[in-house]
């Protein structure tokens, strides 16, 4: 039972941490701000974590983790690769979309810093381009991919158009569906892929 109430704490003190960085921004944010949002005194958060940039990655690798474990189950739904991709991109923008406040986190606040980015590329990114690229071998080894394709290159590709577009949502500040860019993207990235006739 206690562990049970002590993951709720460590969650809520993730929560809390989301809504002060994406408000103040990370360095503006202090453990005192989290801890009075999540509603544990200050020296609480020091049993779950290091210090505030712990914080952070946890918040990262708890999205990507999400990301991933979402991926995998959807990619089980369908056997071709053009509509595996077409999942992928309708679960990033989707997933992206239900929380701003995160993807702040994860499209904005991360990459003020060349440690971040360093440290993150070697995290999870590499687990998800590896399921991006892996559905873009099995659509090269069926013929619905172009073969001359660098299957790294191309993961590399679809992710970074689809961090744009969560990025440039962040930015425009519309209040618009994210996912419903997801047809538009599927289309202008399957132009690339699908073999030339």
């Amino acid at each position: 039972m206690a562990r049970s109430s002590d993951g709720n704490k460590k969650e809520r003190i993730m929560d809390a941490a989301v809504v002060e960085i994406a408000h103040r921004g990370y360095h503006q944010t202090t453990v005192a701000r989290i801890a009075k949002r999540a509603g544990v005194a200050d020296g609480t958060i020091y049993l779950y974590f290091k210090n505030k940039e712990e914080i952070l990655f946890s918040l990262f690798d708890r999205a990507m983790g999400r990301f991933i474990d979402e991926g995998r189950a959807s990619l089980e739904k369908s056997s071709e690769a053009p509509e595996k991709l077409r999942r992928i991109i309708e679960l990033h923008l989707t997933l992206v979309g239900e929380d701003r406040d995160q993807a702040i986190i994860t499209q904005v606040e991360l990459r003020h810093s060349l440690h971040f980015m360093d440290q993150l590329s070697r995290a999870q990114v590499g687990e998800y381009l590896s399921i991006i690229g892996q559905v873009v071998v099995q659509g090269q080894q069926k013929g619905e991919f172009r073969a001359e394709l660098d299957p790294v290159f191309a993961a590399k590709a679809i992710f970074g158009v689809l961090d744009e577009m969560a990025t440039d949502w962040i930015l425009s500040r519309r209040n618009t569906r994210l996912e419903s860019k997801a047809g538009a993207v599927f289309d202008f990235l399957w132009a690339g892929l699908k073999p030339s006739c």
